[in-house]
């Protein structure tokens, strides 16, 4: 397509769009510094969010902001991912911060530069965007949005699966190694392959306490049959760098996926209930959610792998999900996210339910703080994100209900789902990023998520290729533990369950 050569300054003037983000403030979004040779310009905005960190001590991470845009051109209703330019030093990080962008042009991770920890407010962010590459010309008008999501950075490490559960406790479903013990199995960079876990949450032809015939090695994949050759090096083991998002998907965020979706792919994605704390509604483009900070529920697999398609994220893998809780600490049996095994049993009071500010009036201080079904009392529903860090008194690991390396609510909630080591649907998983496109019906079109039927991922008995970890609202305590996998042996049907969200990653760059 040809473009003009001269720099018209009409160019992008139209509308910009603020879109929610939980936790997140997007201010001052513009346009500025257009390059009509090479077509880039620069979206600037402000950015801010509370609670952030970056420490070289204990865990050695930090937590950071995953920002993507979206634009559409205004002869157009269809919203397209916008191209950023993937070298740092084309970005403008200001003072204090650090700008990594994807190697796909996805996105862009921005968190703090050095150690430090409060509330953080970067001005004058200014991300290059190529417009040239999306197949804009210089003159086009369009709206601009932009999207921010609270990440936590986890480390490349060495790590461990499973809890120590004693063989009498196999039905948690737990990995261990070797055969008729209870180790826990080490993940690190030398080949693994004696792994056993329970027949009943894995491949249906294993019987008894077997092998799950596979190895791990942390940074060389999997060896989906055993026979001592890593034959899918991209499965991510959880050994190598990813980020994950710090809190479960809130219901304002998924409200602002739909809005940037076609009516036809809105269909799809929007399940129509005021059930357990359900706030999502109305009609399509114009969704809203009453309790926008509150974790989103009523998911179900195909509405995970379209919201990371979209936002150039994936589905973490069971073992990612044990590495983000665990760290790199010693595995404790029965033990939660936090780390031990303590948890309240209080039925939880509410200030301002529903409202950004809400929080737990009585919280259990020295003990770990979950929303489970005791917690619960009567199943009514997922709290807000970051709840219980918002209401600790002495803001504590296991007081705030937080992983190793800072992750909330992994244990608790909504349930996670997660790629599961244990089905041939999960093992083939290579661990690509979503590329901002659905289909036209509103679903996820990458080839190795588990799912896939006719191109895209649906339901189907591919789903085998993925579970749930980490309990939820209406669950006893006893599906909560880092290393139950009752849930993962579940092949769901094409409903949304009430107790299901979505919480992704994505492979550092």
């Amino acid at each position: 397509m040809k473009r003009n050569a001269l720099p018209l300054l009409g160019f992008f003037t139209l509308f910009f769009q603020i879109c929610f983000a939980n936790n997140v403030t997007v201010d001052n979004v513009s346009i500025t510094g257009q390059n009509s040779v090479s077509n880039y310009k620069f979206v600037e905005f402000d950015l801010s969010w509370e609670n952030s960190w970056r420490t070289s001590a204990g865990p050695s991470n930090w937590d950071a902001v995953w920002v993507f845009c979206k634009y559409r051109a205004t002869s157009s209703s269809t919203w397209s991912h916008a191209t950023l330019n993937t070298t740092a030093g084309n970005h403008t990080a200001p003072s204090g911060s650090t700008i990594t962008p994807s190697s796909d042009g996805m996105g862009t991770f921005i968190y703090q530069s050095a150690d430090g920890a409060g509330n953080v407010d970067f001005d004058n962010v200014q991300l290059r965007w190529e417009y040239g590459t999306d197949g804009l010309l210089d003159n086009d008008s369009v709206e601009i949005c932009v999207f921010a999501i609270e990440m936590v950075y986890i480390p490349t490490a060495a790590f461990t699966l499973g809890d120590g559960n004693s063989i009498s406790l196999e039905s948690t479903g737990a990995f261990h190694s070797p055969y008729n013990t209870s180790n826990p199995v080490t993940i690190s960079t030398t080949l693994v392959s004696d792994i056993h876990t329970d027949a009943g949450y894995d491949d249906s032809q294993l019987t008894g306490n077997a092998t799950l015939g596979i190895g791990i090695d942390g940074d060389g994949g999997i060896d989906t049959n055993d026979d001592g050759t890593i034959d899918n090096t991209s499965f991510p083991t959880g050994y190598n760098a990813f980020y994950i998002m710090k809190h479960e998907l809130s219901q304002g965020q998924y409200a602002s996926f739909l809005n940037k979706l076609t009516t036809a792919q809105d269909a799809s994605r929007f399940y129509n209930t005021t059930s357990y704390r359900q706030t999502v509604s109305g009609t399509a483009g114009g969704r809203v959610a009453s309790a926008p900070n509150r974790a989103m529920n009523y998911t179900d697999w195909p509405d995970l792998a379209a919201y990371a398609d979209w936002a150039g994220l994936r589905p973490m893998t069971e073992l990612e999900y044990e590495k983000a809780a665990r760290g790199t600490e010693a595995s404790v049996t029965g033990e939660y996210a936090w780390g031990n095994t303590s948890l309240t049993t209080s039925i939880y009071t509410f200030l301002y339910d529903g409202a950004a500010n809400s929080s737990v009036s009585n919280i259990s201080t020295g003990i770990g703080n979950a929303q489970y079904a005791t917690t619960d009392n009567n199943a009514v529903g997922p709290l807000r994100c970051g709840i219980f860090a918002a209401s600790s008194p002495n803001h504590t690991r296991i007081e705030t209900g937080s992983s190793y390396y800072g992750v909330m609510e992994l244990s608790g909630n909504v349930m996670e789902y997660c790629v599961t080591l244990g089905r041939v649907g999960g093992r083939s998983y290579t661990g690509n990023h979503g590329d901002g496109i659905l289909s036209s019906n509103g679903f996820a079109n990458e080839t190795t998520w588990p799912g896939l039927n006719s191109g895209v991922v649906s339901h189907t008995t591919a789903s085998y290729g993925f579970g749930l970890r980490g309990g939820s609202f209406n669950i006893a305590n006893t599906a909560m533990p880092i290393s139950y996998r009752g849930y993962m042996n579940t092949s769901y049907s094409n409903t949304n369950s009430y107790y299901t969200g979505i919480r992704l990653v994505r492979t550092a760059p």
